[in-house]
């Protein structure tokens, strides 16, 4: 039987000496693919499996064995700055590993959709740091991981006056519940963290952080990449490399 659906290409890797084992995201989640002939026929996949390339894949379930077969594609979107700049290059390298090895079981359709547009909003963005740090706490939040910013994330009161946060702990916490791993934060980052998490767009987030001091800013990526790594408890290889680039 065969079903067509939209998908990212997240990985391809040679499977004995003409096929391709194909990884996708979709908007189920992610899925392993057999690509029968491809490294053989090649023009059957032109340009069409690179990462985070967006497709309208054709599948087809085997009669045994549980990996889906593709047996062709249309292409939806290709993205382009990544051949031409490289920061770009090592950010969707970075974002690409990131998806293919966190993605959520439990993905969910609106959550593909914002990711499709987020990567064609990174054509048109020249600030991959802002990008990198929005990407991170979204990302966060597609996995339950959001940190907590509004109330404390242990009594559960809005703190007033001083403020407190703790990677370990989740986010937020108030002047009586601080422990030994919270840290204090101004009136000024707290404000800052509470309207980026409400933020859908990348070109919002990029125009809320060019209002904001180079202290302010590197503050919040090292701050978000810091609660990403720890509660993901996972470090992507490609991050040194893209911080390097940066």
């Amino acid at each position: 039987m065969l079903f067509s659906l939209p998908a990212l290409v997240l990985d391809k890797v040679e499977r004995y000496e003409i096929d391709l084992l194909v990884t996708l995201l979709t908007p189920g989640g992610k899925i392993r693919t057999l690509a029968k002939g491809a490294q053989k026929s090649k023009r059957r996949f032109l340009n069409l499996l690179e990462p985070l390339t967006y497709l309208k894949v054709h599948l087809r379930k085997p009669q045994k064995g549980k990996t889906l077969i593709l047996e062709g594609a249309d292409l939806l979107y290709l993205p382009e700055s990544p051949r031409r700049e490289i920061a770009k290059f090592y950010f969707f390298s970075y974002l690409t590993e990131v998806l293919e090895f966190t993605s959520p079981e439990a993905f969910k359709r609106r959550d593909f959709e914002w990711l499709v547009e987020f990567i064609k909003e990174l054509e048109e963005i020249s600030n991959i740091k802002e990008a990198k740090t929005f990407f991170e706490l979204k990302w966060l939040q597609i996995c339950g991981l959001y940190p907590q910013v509004f109330e404390c994330v242990s009594c559960g009161r809005e703190p007033k006056k001083i403020y407190y946060f703790s990677i370990p702990s989740g986010g937020l916490m108030c002047f009586s519940c601080k422990d030994e791993t919270s840290f204090p934060l101004n009136l000024n980052q707290i404000e800052l963290l509470r309207k980026i998490v409400r933020i859908k767009k990348l070109k919002e987030g990029e125009t809320l952080m060019q209002g904001q001091s180079a202290v302010e800013r590197s503050f919040l990526a090292r701050l978000i990449e810091e609660f990403f790594l720890f509660h993901l408890d996972w470090e992507p290889r490609s991050l040194r490399i893209l911080k390097e680039g940066l």
